[in-house]
């Protein structure tokens, strides 16, 4: 089940939306309308809801779709965003968001089920478990809750955003159950995992918890090539 968050102040465009995903009979799609983006913050923040996809538009009155998804980011949230607008001058502003797709209006079905199809691959790429061992018993982290791997002599460490643990495993056993897509070696000590990579300053790779971590010269331009293909399935 594909959750979506529809914040739109036209009723006509909301209308237009609903139609062509009620056209999309082949997905499993639950979603909610909101017309005004503080009443979507409220909501959230009330009810801790966690949406898969927002979709906004640009222009509203009374917070604009970027500001609304940079609030909805600095919460914690790691949805995705996809940004409907009528004016192509937005389409770079997106990126400070690290947005998922860009659709500009009218709305077709054609656009929409591209959109989806992509969300669905990605979610089900990130929602995969990595399974580990230590002191005999087995634990089970989302792909997507790991900020990045450690390995330290014979152990690795992995950094999650609640708390870390560590595993008895080499470099060729973690590589087993990560998807190179989303997970790359910067250092023989670190992967990480790009979705949770903020930017890339000099010789550090700056993670969403505001730890740098050092990426080696000779990691550096595979790091780069790969952050950018992660970026490009992204939007």
């Amino acid at each position: 089940m594909l959750r979506i968050a529809i914040c739109d102040d036209n009723r006509a465009d909301v209308e237009r939306l609903e139609t062509v995903l009620d056209e999309l009979c082949c997905y499993s799609v639950y979603y909610d309308v909101y017309f005004e983006a503080r009443e979507l913050i409220e909501y959230i923040a009330l009810h801790r809801v966690n949406y898969h996809l927002y979709i906004f538009d640009i222009e509203m009155p009374d917070m604009t779709g970027l500001e609304l998804a940079k609030e909805i980011r600095q919460r914690g949230s790691k949805a995705l965003f996809v940004f409907l607008t009528g004016y192509s001058q937005y389409v770079m502003d997106v990126f400070d968001v690290f947005t998922f797709a860009y659709i500009q209006k009218p709305i077709t079905v054609e656009k929409l089920e591209s959109v989806l199809l992509r969300a669905v691959h990605y979610l089900e790429m990130v929602k995969q478990d990595f399974i580990f061992h230590f002191r005999k018993n087995q634990f089970r982290v989302s792909y997507g809750d790991i900020l990045y791997i450690e390995k330290k002599g014979r152990q690795a460490v992995i950094h999650t955003i609640q708390e870390n643990f560590k595993a008895n495993m080499t470099v060729s056993e973690i590589w087993e159950q990560l998807d190179s897509r989303v997970f790359v070696h910067i250092h023989m000590s670190y992967i990480v995992n790009m979705e949770h990579l903020r930017s890339i300053e000099g010789d550090d790779a700056v993670m969403d918890n505001g730890e740098r971590l050092l990426v080696a010269r000779a990691h550096m331009q595979e790091l780069k090539q790969k952050h950018m293909e992660f970026v490009r399935r992204m939007v």
